[in-house]
C-alpha cells in the first residue's frame, strides 16, 4: 500500500470522527438518561429477570451472525456479493436459534431458579430475529466509513426505547416495561436501515464465497464465544448462585459503567476495525495507527476508571437511592477493571484487520480457563468477594495481551510505559488528590450529591494539569484532532491530520 493511500484511510477515518461522534453522543445521552429514570422506577429484580433472558440471547447472536458481519467488513472480495451470502446465513441461522431460545425457556428458567424470566426470555429473544435483518445494512455502513447515515438513524431512535419503556414503568408493568421498550427501538432500527441503505438481497448464494467468508467468520465465532465467557460467564454465574437481586445488582453497574465509558469512547470505537483492515496491508501505518488510538484512548480510560473507584459510592446514592443499596461498590469495582483493561482493549481489533481472528481467539481461550473457575469460587463468598475478584483475573489477563502484541507488531515489550508514562503519573496525581479532597469532605454531614460535585472537579483539573506539565505536545494534538474532526469540514481540510 502507498504511503497516499494510508494516508486517504487515516484521514478519511478523521472526518468519519465527527459523524461517529455525532452519533454516539446522541444515544448514549439518551441511554443514561433513560437508564436512571427506570432505575428510579424498577427494582433490582426486575433488572435481574431480564439479565437472565439478556444472557441466553447474547448467547445465541454470536451464531446468528457467524462473525460474518466482521468478514464483510473486513473482505476484500466484491462487497455486493458477499452481503447476499451474510444476509441469507443470518436469517436462517437467525429463525433457526429464535425457535431454539422459545423452546428452551422453561428450562433456562429453571437454570437460573426464576419462573418469571420463561415469558421474558420468548418474547425478548424475538430481538434475534430483528438483528438477523439488520446485520448487513449496517456492516456495509461501517466498512465505507458512512457514519453519517448513521448518525441520523440513530438520532431517530435513540428516545424511542425510554417512551415506551417509562410510562409502562410508571403503571407498574415491571420488567415488561423494558421488554417493550427494548423490541420498539429495535424495530425501528430496522424499518430506518432498510430505507436508508440502497442495498438489497438478491436470492443468489455463492458457495465458494461463503466458505470463504466462513473460515474468518469461524475465528471471530470462537473468539465471540470466549468474549461472551468472559462478559457474561460472570452475569451466569451471579445469576445462578446469588439470586435475582444480586444479578440485578451486579448486571446494572456494569451496564452502568459500560454505559459511562462508552459516552467518552464510543466516537471512536466504531472506525477503528474499518480503518485497521484498511491499513492491513502497510504494517508501519498500522502500527503508528494503533500507538496514536491507543494513546489518546488511555488517556481518556485511566482517569475515568480512577474517579469511578474514588466516587462509584457517591454517585449510586446521589442517583439510585437505597433501593439500591450495594450498587456503589460494584460500579467502584468494575469502574477501574474497565479503565485498567482499556489499556489493551485495543488489540484484539487490531488481530482482526490484520486478518488474524484467531489470536485472539486463543488468547480468550486460555483466559477463560481460569476466568470461570475463579468466578466459580468467589460465588460461594457473597457479591464483594465475586466483584473484586472480577477485577483481579482481568488484571492479570493484560501481560499475556501485552506480550502477544509485542509478538505480532515488533513493538517494544514496554510500549504502554513509553507511550503512556505522563498518563500513568497524571492519574497518581489524581488519585491523591481526590483521595485527600473525599477525607476533608469526610469530616462533614452532607448530602450524596455534595460531595460528588466537589470530587469530580478536584480529579479533572488535578489530572489535567499534571498531562499539561508533562506532555503539552500531546494536550495541543489531541485538541486539534478533536477540534477537526468535530468541525463540519470537508476531507481536504483534515488532511492535515
Amino acid at each position: 500500500m502507498s504511503n497516499a493511500t494510508a494516508s486517504s484511510i487515516v484521514t478519511r477515518a478523521a472526518s468519519s470522527v465527527k459523524w461517529s461522534a455525532l452519533t454516539e453522543v446522541v444515544s448514549r445521552t439518551a441511554q443514561p438518561i433513560i437508564f436512571v429514570i427506570l432505575a428510579r422506577l424498577l427494582s433490582p429484580d426486575d433488572y435481574g429477570v431480564v439479565a437472565t433472558a439478556s444472557i441466553a440471547i447474547t448467547f445465541s447472536q454470536m451464531f446468528w451472525d457467524a462473525g460474518l458481519s466482521k468478514a464483510l467488513i473486513q473482505t476484500k472480495e466484491a462487497v455486493v456479493e458477499a452481503a447476499d451470502v451474510v444476509f441469507w446465513t443470518n436469517v436462517a441461522l437467525g429463525v433457526a436459534l429464535y425457535l431454539a431460545l422459545f423452546a428452551g425457556a422453561s428450562w433456562i428458567a429453571e437454570f437460573f431458579k426464576s419462573p418469571a424470566s420463561a415469558p421474558v426470555l420468548r418474547v425478548l429473544a424475538l430481538q434475534v430475529l430483528i438483528g438477523s435483518f439488520t446485520s448487513v445494512q449496517q456492516a456495509i455502513f461501517v466498512r465505507d466509513l458512512n457514519f453519517r447515515s448513521l448518525f441520523w438513524i440513530r438520532l431517530a431512535t435513540a428516545f424511542a426505547t425510554g417512551l415506551v419503556s417509562i410510562p409502562l414503568a410508571f403503571f407498574g408493568r415491571g420488567v415488561w416495561a423494558l421488554v417493550a421498550g427494548s423490541l420498539v427501538g429495535q424495530t425501528i432500527n430496522l424499518v430506518l436501515l432498510w430505507r436508508k441503505s440502497p442495498w438489497r438481497p438478491r436470492l443468489r448464494y455463492n458457495r465458494d464465497l461463503a466458505r470463504r467468508l466462513f473460515r474468518f467468520g469461524f475465528w471471530v465465532v470462537l473468539e465471540s464465544v470466549g468474549a461472551w465467557l468472559i462478559t457474561w460467564g460472570d452475569n451466569l454465574i451471579v445469576g445462578r448462585f446469588l439470586g435475582m437481586h444480586d444479578l440485578g445488582l451486579y448486571r446494572t453497574g456494569s451496564l452502568l459503567v459500560t454505559i459511562l465509558f462508552g459516552l467518552a469512547l464510543s466516537p471512536v470505537l466504531p472506525i477503528l476495525f474499518p480503518t485497521f483492515s484498511r491499513l492491513q496491508d502497510d504494517r508501519l501505518a498500522l502500527a503508528a495507527t494503533f500507538h496514536k488510538v491507543n494513546r489518546m484512548i488511555i488517556a481518556l480510560t485511566l482517569p475515568m476508571g480512577i474517579g469511578l473507584l474514588l466516587v462509584g459510592t457517591q454517585m449510586t446514592d446521589a442517583l439510585f437511592g437505597q433501593k439500591w443499596n450495594g450498587l456503589g461498590l460494584v460500579v467502584a469495582v468494575m469502574g477501574l477493571k474497565e479503565g485498567a483493561g482499556w489499556l489493551v482493549a485495543l488489540n484484539g481489533e487490531l488481530y482482526r484487520a490484520m486478518g488474524r481472528p484467531d489470536v485472539n481467539t486463543k488468547l480468550l481461550c486460555v483466559i477463560v480457563l481460569y476466568y470461570l473457575p475463579a468466578f466459580f469460587l468467589a460465588s460461594h463468598y457473597g457479591l464483594t468477594a465475586f466483584t473484586w475478584t472480577r477485577f483481579f483475573v482481568a488484571l492479570v489477563s493484560t501481560p499475556i495481551h501485552i506480550f502477544v502484541c509485542v509478538r505480532m507488531l515488533r513493538v517494544s515489550p514496554f510500549y504502554l510505559w513509553e507511550q503512556g508514562k505522563p498518563l500513568f503519573l497524571a492519574g497518581l496525581t489524581m488519585l491523591l488528590a481526590v483521595t485527600a479532597a473525599k477525607q476533608a469532605l469526610g469530616l462533614f454531614r452532607v448530602q450524596p450529591w455534595v460531595p460528588l460535585l466537589a470530587l469530580v472537579p478536584v480529579g479533572v483539573l488535578s489530572y489535567g494539569a499534571m498531562i499539561w506539565l508533562l506532555d503539552r505536545p500531546f494536550v495541543l494534538q489531541t485538541k486539534r484532532l478533536v477540534t477537526r474532526a468535530a468541525s463540519f469540514v470537508g476531507d481536504d481540510e483534515l488532511r492535515g491530520l
